[in-house]
């Protein structure tokens, strides 16, 4: 009788540790918060391969392997410009170097084996002056790509052998005559003609800048000239 009263005494203390151990874990349960559905994993967006921007192109540089950038290509100020040549700007380019070319060398034996200093001196200037101006003329012309001939016009290299032939007065005289106000008329006449009509416009304004230099040339050599040869 009394191990039957412990056998239940016995159940029913283990029903009620079962309770109290069910019971506790219903209340950590209830802890726990559920999951928030809008706590997902931060993913990122699939990206769209139209809305990425492409990077930009690299620069191909000139086949001349010149900077491609305006102050690679552009001319310094004052700088001739390249380019083709008009046949009116060629035939005076041609001209006018034979032309200069015959004033300095006439100057020279001028200056070197002339007796009257005022000639000499006269041809002093006038060999140093054509001589600027025939480099000028040179480096112009090289920079369009043309070769300028150095050949004085048969006629005129004529003349000058005569001259060379020649010494003192006789050489003073014959200097200004061929190679003084009438001869620098003519060159003025080849300059106007070119300031006005030329194509280039690097070569119209050395016309006008040598224009000047020319001016004053027939001015001294009218000043130097016999009085008989005045009118000439």
């Amino acid at each position: 009788m009394a191990k039957s009263r412990i056998q239940a005494r016995a159940k029913i203390l283990a029903l009620a540790a079962g309770l109290i151990v069910g019971v506790a874990a219903c209340e950590r349960a209830e802890e726990v918060p559920p999951p928030n559905p809008t706590d997902t994993p931060n993913v990122p967006e699939p990206v769209n391969p139209a809305t990425v921007p492409s990077p930009p192109p690299t620069p191909t540089p000139p086949p001349d392997g010149t900077a491609g950038s305006a102050a690679g290509t552009a001319a310094a100020p004052g700088a001739p410009t390249a380019g083709p040549i008009a046949g009116a700007d060629r035939s005076f380019i041609s001209e006018a170097m034979s032309r200069g070319l015959a004033e300095v060398e006439a100057s020279r034996l001028a200056a070197t084996k002339g007796a009257d200093p005022k000639v000499k001196a006269f041809a002093e200037k006038l060999q140093k002056d054509h001589t600027d101006a025939n480099q000028k003329l040179q480096s112009l012309a090289t920079s369009k790509g043309m070769t300028v001939s150095t050949t004085i016009d048969p006629a005129v290299q004529g003349k000058l052998d005569q001259l060379e032939k020649l010494s003192g007065a006789e050489l003073d005289r014959a200097y200004l005559e061929n190679f003084g106000a009438s001869a620098h008329k003519e060159t003025i006449t080849l300059f106007e003609r070119q300031a006005q009509d030329a194509q280039d416009p690097d070569l119209k304004a050395f016309a006008e800048e040598t224009l000047g230099v020319l001016r004053s040339h027939l001015e001294l050599a009218q000043q130097l000239q016999p009085a008989g040869a005045a009118a000439q």
